[in-house]
């Protein structure tokens, strides 16, 4: 009897690369926000998003009165993160950190930043939504949701705990970096709306539409991945001979 081929073990498909265990099964969460976004498209669609303008305009009159120079400037550095720059050259620094231990996750870092971009521009030119218009402090570009910055921010800093899994097997620093991301993207979140540029109602959606881009990403991902190594070739699966 021939000794079974080595599979070389993925320890990065398993936590604490992902809270996947603790969420639910992948393909129920990813309808769910998939129906999740669509109803909140469908209202900032239908009559300029008057439905949704009932809480996004008071809390844009309360951002607005509550503002200060001091505030101004943080939340315009903290904007900055989300910007296409940012998240293009820290895409490309990710897929090659990657690419030492994984060329899988340096694919998924490369399809997600470059995803991005075209799912954004499709989403905001189907609905269609008009930015606010009270006291913008930045400009901005296109129609108003989902939010880009939004989107972007987590295409890039979600990426991170996936990299960094394939250098520790750490949980702590796992979670450090996952909760960083998460707030990062909160804060990017809240310096649209802080700035005037998206209602938000538009962050939501924006948090949403990124859910359901890293969420497709990763279904497929990790379905792919059980098929074949870090290297990208089949994995040798084990055989019996007799």
């Amino acid at each position: 009897m021939a000794p079974a081929a080595v599979v070389p073990l993925l320890r990065h498909l398993d936590p604490p690369t992902s809270p996947s265990r603790f969420l639910g099964n992948p393909l129920t969460r990813l309808i769910a926000v998939t129906l999740a976004f669509v109803g909140f498209a469908v209202l900032a669609a239908v009559d300029g998003g008057s439905a949704l303008l009932r809480v996004d305009e008071p809390i844009e009159r309360f951002v607005v009165t509550h503002r200060s120079a001091w505030l101004d400037e943080v939340f315009r550095r903290i904007s900055f993160f989300g910007s296409t720059p940012v998240v293009l050259v820290g895409g490309l620094i990710l897929a090659v950190v990657a690419w030492r231990r994984c060329r899988m996750v340096a694919a998924l870092v490369v399809v997600a930043t470059l995803a991005r971009p075209l799912m954004e521009f499709t989403l905001k030119e189907s609905v269609g939504r008009d930015r606010p218009t009270l006291a913008q402090l930045v400009n901005g570009e296109g129609h108003s949701f989902p939010s880009g910055h939004v989107l972007a921010a987590a295409a890039l800093w979600a990426m991170v705990p996936v990299v960094l899994s394939l250098y520790t097997q750490s949980r702590r620093v796992w979670w450090g970096a996952a909760i960083g991301a998460v707030s990062a993207v909160a804060l990017i979140g809240a310096s649209r709306v802080y700035l005037g540029v998206h209602w938000a109602s538009d962050v939501i959606a924006g948090t949403l539409a990124a859910a359901l881009l890293l969420g497709g990403l990763d279904l497929g991902f990790r379905r792919l991945h059980e098929r074949r190594h870090c290297g990208g070739a089949p994995l040798a699966r084990p055989s019996v001979s007799r």
